[in-house]
């Protein structure tokens, strides 16, 4: 049985993002990333327990939208450890270069209209998955759907790609094969445009969670105890 992620919702005030935790409930979603603005940024271990209570397990999101390569790597430094998932907008090639490889970010998001071309050379450098935001495709969608198409073409069978719904509102929020429809309707077949929204999210959620962890010493390195009794994932390591 799969288990769904929105790997992108925003929390701006209290009483809204405990609203979007319920309707992810609702969705039938399990996990949610989210990034915390301005009064919530300090309100993360409550709005965890929130969500515990409707079924939501809740994760940290950093979104970063740097001008140059220098600023995005000193942001990477000040804030290793501290978020679960770290997404960049990368708004020019400089920038989109560096995210692409960087092993601390988790996924980049190609803007409609970027400052640079998508083509065989900047694919052949991508490592890191290619986030998709639904909420931006509603709000334009004819310039979405044609950067979304040349990322599904060039990067598709490169990298992972994730759908999202970068959404502040409750009202805005997509369930996951409405998302899932996205990537299917550009080319993905049924059971990998499902996987934007399940099996790619989920991989980088539970590997970073087991970076965090005190268990964890180096790349496939474990501290085993008496605690760690349970099968670790070889796609986690």
């Amino acid at each position: 049985m799969r288990r769904y992620v929105d790997f992108w919702v925003i929390g701006e005030e209290r009483e809204k993002a405990v609203d979007l935790l319920k309707s992810l409930a609702r969705l039938g979603y399990s996990d949610a990333v989210m990034e915390l603005r301005s009064d919530l940024a300090g309100s993360f271990e409550e709005l965890r327990n929130v969500a515990a209570e409707v079924g939501i397990r809740l994760h940290r999101k950093l979104v970063l939208k740097p001008g140059s390569r220098k600023e995005l790597l000193r942001e990477l430094r000040s804030n290793r450890g501290k978020f679960e998932v770290i997404t960049v907008i990368c708004e020019n090639l400089e920038v989109a270069l560096v995210a692409a490889r960087d092993s601390r970010v988790d996924s980049l998001v190609i803007p409609p209209k970027p400052g640079f071309r998508i083509d065989k050379g900047v694919a052949s450098t991508i490592r890191n998955c290619v986030e998709l935001p639904f909420s931006w495709y509603l709000a334009d969608r004819q310039s979405f759907l044609e950067e979304a198409l040349k990322i599904i073409r060039v990067l598709g069978k490169r990298v992972g790609v994730i759908v999202s719904s970068a959404s502040s509102s409750m009202l805005l929020l997509r369930g996951p094969r409405e998302l899932a429809s996205l990537p299917w309707v550009l080319g993905y077949p049924q059971e990998k445009a499902l996987d934007t929204v399940s099996r790619t999210p989920l991989q980088i959620i539970e590997r970073n969670l087991l970076k965090l962890s005190r268990r964890y010493v180096a790349r496939g390195v474990l501290r085993v105890g008496e605690e760690d009794e349970e099968e670790i994932s070889a796609d986690i390591l």
